[in-house]
């Protein structure tokens, strides 16, 4: 069985909020496991760890929570979480906290480079 990491062009320098907490959620290469016949390989994603929170992150899937299922993980999506999408890339964007400690989000696009 070969084991590969998919990433999707996603960006290991954001630093999305959590749709439900507000706190910064954590890159991780190996996010979300998952196979096929002949391979197991992970999705990277962001994912929050504030008190248990399961919302994870990618540009492709927006914010969505997993549900472990046999063969293949369940994304559902986080209510009213996915709203804009990046024009030049089409992908979902994420929540940022704005620069300067104003109490303000700003939207992101999560794919590497984009601007």
């Amino acid at each position: 069985m070969t084991q590969q990491t998919l990433t999707a062009n996603l960006s290991r320098t954001i630093r999305p909020l959590c749709p439900r907490d507000e706190h910064v959620m954590s890159y991780e290469a190996k996010g979300i496991q998952s196979k096929s016949e002949d391979e197991t390989y992970f999705i990277a994603s962001y994912h929050c760890h504030f008190e248990g929170c399961s919302i994870r992150y990618t540009p492709t899937d927006g914010y969505f929570t997993v549900i472990d299922t046999p063969d293949l993980p369940l994304f559902v999506e986080e209510p009213g979480a996915n709203l804009l999408q990046c024009p030049r890339h089409g992908t979902w964007l994420f929540r940022g906290a704005s620069e300067g400690g104003a109490n303000l989000s700003l939207w992101h696009c999560g794919v590497e480079g984009c601007d």
